[in-house]
Order: structure tokens, then C-alpha cells, then sequence
């Protein structure tokens, strides 16, 4: 038993460290997002992955029609739809084009200028079926992650160790940093729109407001004028019979 066990114990130590470093070796992954409405398919994401800021890039439509068990691109499909690229609270209109070699395939060149989450706002008809959505692309990264050299620049051979820690060390914060930068951008956007539009809102209601109150100003100016005329002419009435019967009485 004690054999086995001196056996059993240097392969779990194995099987374990295997497991420990697939862990840290494992990548993100990329993936294409799709939404489904009716018979339509819509996929979105990045042509390159990972999108890179400030590279030259292409944000990818693909529509496709489901007959049966036959699936192909829907040419000319976005003809009737407006697409927006979305960053937090800021937007901006893609021009997109079809594809040479695959059809349904739409390609709108961008350059995202920060790290941090994209998405793409789609809105129209395709074929007749109306399309509202929002479908996000993959997060946006630093070229530091992938850089070679360090932009800082690198030190000799001597020292190398603790140069390329250093730098490895810088290649992790800037990607974080830029990231918390981008995400506050983000907040700070949407809570600018909010504002904007809470403000909106309360100007709309002090209009209404102002405008119940100006009816009502003038619902009440009519009223006492209405009340008004009807006073004199109970007045002149009251004289007219008076004079009646003075008449009366002198005759």
C-alpha cells in the first residue's frame, strides 16, 4: 500500500501542477454576438480581435435568412437600417459595406480611440421585419498587452532581468489604468445624458406649468368679465324699470 501511495502522490503533484498552469496559459476568447428576430440572424464584432485602440479596424454586420435547415446572407440588407457605434454615452454613425467574397457580410471601418466597451446601435427593417437592438462587441484592449519591446525601451543584457520585470510590470498597470480612465469616461457620459435629459424633463414641466397657469389666468379674467357684463345688466335693467315707475306714478 505504502508503494502504491509513493507511486500515486508524484502524479497528483503532476496532474496538479498541470492543471495550476493550463489556468494561467488559458486566453480570452472572441466571439461574435447574435441576435435572433423572426427568420433574421444578426451578428456583430470585430474583424481583428482583439481590437486594439487606435488601430484601424472593421465593426462587422452579418445578416443571414433561416429557411428550413438552410441558412444564407441576406444581400442588401441594410439598406433600411441605421447603425450607430456606441462608446458610454456617445455615439457616432457607421458606414457600412458589403462584403466582396461573403454575401450578407456588411464591414464599417473605425478606429476605437479607448480601451474599454463598444457596441453597436442597429435600428430599421430588413425584409420587412423591424429591427431595435443593441448588441455589444468585444471590449476594446491597450497594445501594451501585446507590444514587443517596451515602448520605454529596454536596457542591455545586464540588469536584463530586472529591466523586463520592470517593464512587464508597466505592461499590466497602463492596460488597467487606461481602462479605469475609459470606464469613468463611460460613467461620466451617461451621467452627463442623464442629467441632460433630467433637465429636459423639468424644463417640459414648468412649461406645462406655466401654460395650465396662463389658461387658468385666462379661464378666470373670462369668468369675471362675464360676471361683470351680467351685473350691469341686471344694473341697467334695475334703472330702466325704476324710470318705469316713476313714469307710472307721475302720469
Amino acid at each position: 500500500m505504502q508503494v502504491k501511495m509513493q507511486f500515486l502522490l508524484p502524479v497528483l503533484i503532476i496532474f496538479t501542477l498541470v492543471l495550476v498552469f493550463s489556468f494561467y496559459t488559458v486566453k480570452p476568447a472572441y466571439a461574435h454576438l447574435t441576435k435572433k428576430f423572426g427568420n433574421l440572424s444578426v451578428t456583430v464584432g470585430w474583424s481583428n480581435e482583439p481590437a486594439l485602440v487606435g488601430e484601424l479596424n472593421n465593426a462587422i454586420v452579418q445578416v443571414n435568412q433561416t429557411s428550413g435547415k438552410t441558412t444564407t446572407g441576406v444581400i442588401n440588407a441594410l439598406a433600411n437600417m441605421n447603425i450607430l457605434a456606441k462608446y458610454g454615452g456617445v455615439t457616432k454613425s457607421i458606414d457600412f459595406v458589403p462584403s466582396e467574397q461573403t454575401d450578407g457580410l456588411y464591414d464599417g471601418k473605425m478606429i476605437p480611440t479607448r480601451v474599454g466597451s463598444y457596441s453597436l446601435v442597429i435600428n430599421g427593417t430588413i425584409q420587412g421585419q423591424k429591427i431595435n437592438t443593441e448588441i455589444p462587441l468585444d471590449e476594446v484592449q491597450g497594445k501594451q498587452q501585446i507590444s514587443f519591446p517596451d515602448s520605454t525601451g529596454s536596457s542591455g543584457i545586464a540588469g536584463g532581468g530586472a529591466a523586463t520585470g520592470a517593464a512587464s510590470n508597466s505592461n499590466n498597470v497602463g492596460p488597467q489604468l487606461q481602462g479605469i480612465v475609459s470606464q469613468l469616461s463611460n460613467d461620466i457620459d451617461s451621467t452627463k445624458n442623464s442629467i441632460y435629459t433630467m433637465a429636459k424633463n423639468n424644463a417640459d414641466t414648468q412649461k406645462s406649468i406655466q401654460d395650465l397657469k396662463n389658461s387658468a389666468d385666462r379661464s378666470y379674467m373670462i369668468g369675471m368679465a362675464g360676471i361683470g357684463a351680467g351685473v350691469a345688466g341686471i344694473v341697467i335693467a334695475s334703472i330702466s324699470l325704476s324710470r318705469k315707475d316713476i313714469l307710472k306714478a307721475a302720469s
